[in-house]
């Protein structure tokens, strides 16, 4: 495999993904593998070294030698003929990755022997020489995009799915639960760069491993297109699963409108099926198309507009890649008017009815300022639920999380310590300090550190870690290093933020007690 591979090979698990073109009649362009047929030289018909792989009593793709080693199987497969190609497959390591012990998957190679391909897309789980351990997607070595590393792998399978749109776009998703339900958490979308890519491919599996580790890789659920795996890309919107999230009306001289809608839903929406609408009497009069290609991620956000480059240089937009332009749009009033979303039958997804008065009564000049909705859980209609873009941030925060959100991702009684007083001696009584938490929302990630009573940093609990649903994190008393920290009082600092951008806080102070 063409470089950065030996890099990935050298600093722990590299999965790798492959994208195809055009279909190769010999070869499958789908494929739905569970390992429940218990074969593994059939549909599809693996190469390489499947002796050292059995399918186990789960039914479950398993390594299954003795000895340190590296080993590798592989299949061959066409590119589907769509205009998106989706991976699914979920694995699982039965003990933390290093530099001896990891894995990759070549969702697609050029060759069967992976490490020897030209062309790849890796999505690495890195272990790096600074111990934070990252996601991180490469195109042929390019680094597109990073994210945390879930520190619960070794006990839970790791679910991917990653979808290519127009052979341009690529959406990643992690579930890091490990129940029977799948619970995807969006990763982001980014541009790829275009590239050859072959006719014929392999998907294909290798491990390295020590003695000790040689019988802990497990696979299972691979799906190339499989639509009996994956969500529907045809899926169709309800009402609900689109909010309208932020507005400009009155733009500058010059400057264009804009409307930024929210995908609410859990799943991928395309973009054809999504139309700004015109309203007579309350009904569909005209529709807008937003787009005839593309997928809308779920929970992101999208900016819809008829000049682009005037919201790129007027505002920041941290994702040019979901700034749409159009054509045309409805005409919105400077002064009032309704913006409306709705399916290609006129089904209507949302509606807001605006007024220049919901902006701050302390703006002398409204030009140019766009409308924020404060919540997407809060009705559309709410007007206590619009507010003015903060001046901070520019006055509008398209394609980013709104400067005005209040969203409210916990409460306080979701996390509890099991003690305010601990005392690590080692005598078997209070030596370790829990930190429970049960959260409404298992997609949160999490920064959580110690802090003595100068505010200084001391030891690291958490940094990225996607929590899930219920869980527990201990601290034993010791710092970064290893070092017994010493007697006193101590704050516990947790920050949780959602794959938009919110972000909220917990602070709680214990004591260390010593003999």
């Amino acid at each position: 495999m063409s470089t950065p591979h030996p890099a990935a090979h050298k600093i722990c698990l590299a999965l790798t993904l492959i994208l195809l073109t055009l279909a190769t009649p010999a070869l499958q362009a789908q494929v739905c593998k569970s390992f429940s047929d218990g074969d593994l030289d059939n549909s599809p018909a693996w190469t390489g070294d499947i002796s050292n792989f059995r399918i186990n009593s789960n039914r479950q793709l398993q390594l299954y030698t003795e000895g340190a080693g590296s080993s590798q199987i592989a299949f061959p497969y066409s590119t589907p003929d769509a205009d998106t190609i989706e991976w699914q497959f979920w694995m699982r390591l039965g003990f933390t990755p290093t530099a001896n012990n990891y894995s990759f998957i070549a969702l697609y190679a050029d060759s069967a022997d992976l490490l020897a391909s030209a062309h790849s897309m890796t999505l690495a789980v890195t272990d790096p020489s600074n111990g934070q351990k990252e996601i991180t997607l490469f195109q042929d070595g390019t680094p597109l995009f990073t994210y945390p590393y879930h520190p619960r792998l070794s006990s839970n399978p790791l679910r991917f799915r990653i979808r290519m749109v127009g052979r341009s776009q690529l959406l990643m998703d992690i579930d890091t639960i490990g129940a029977d339900t799948a619970n995807f958490t969006a990763c982001g979308t980014v541009s790829t760069a275009a590239t050859a890519i072959p006719d014929s491919v392999h998907f294909g599996i290798l491990c390295q491993y020590t003695s000790s580790r040689a019988r802990l890789f497990y696979f299972d659920d691979i799906g190339i297109n499989c639509r009996e795996d994956s969500t529907a890309t045809d899926h169709k919107p309800a009402s609900g699963d689109i909010a309208i999230n932020e507005i400009l009306f009155n733009p500058v001289d010059g400057g264009a409108d804009y409307v930024e809608l929210y995908n609410r839903s859990d799943i991928d929406i395309p973009l054809s099926q999504i139309f700004l609408a015109k309203l007579s009497d309350d009904t569909v009069k005209t529709l807008y198309p937003i787009s005839t290609a593309g997928l809308f991620a779920p929970h992101t956000y999208i900016v819809v507009t008829t000049n682009a480059a005037s919201v790129e240089d007027r505002y920041t937009v941290a994702h040019p890649d979901r700034l749409l332009q159009v054509a045309s749009m409805p005409a919105y009033g400077n002064e009032s008017g309704c913006v409306a979303i709705a399916t290609a039958d006129s089904v209507l997804l949302d509606r807001f009815d605006y007024s220049e008065k919901m902006h701050s009564p302390l703006l002398r000049d409204k030009e140019g300022v766009a409308l924020e909705r404060r919540s997407t859980d809060r009705e559309t209609q709410n007007a206590s639920n619009w507010y003015s873009a903060a001046s901070t941030a520019g006055y509008g925060t398209p394609t980013s999380r709104n400067s005005q959100s209040n969203e409210t991702l916990f409460t306080d009684d979701q996390f509890t310590l099991s003690l305010t007083i601990f005392s690590p001696d080692g005598d078997g009584y209070n030596d370790q300090l829990e930190i429970a938490y049960s959260l409404q929302l298992c997609n949160l990630a999490a920064n959580i550190i110690v802090c003595d009573r100068q505010g200084r940093q001391v030891r690291t609990l958490a940094r990225g870690a996607l929590l899930g649903c219920d869980g527990t994190l201990a601290w034993d008393g010791t710092d970064d290093n290893g070092r017994p920290c010493p007697r006193g009082r101590y704050l516990i600092a947790a920050e949780l933020y959602n794959e938009s951008g919110a972000r909220q806080n917990w602070r709680r102070t214990v004591s260390l007690v010593r003999q």
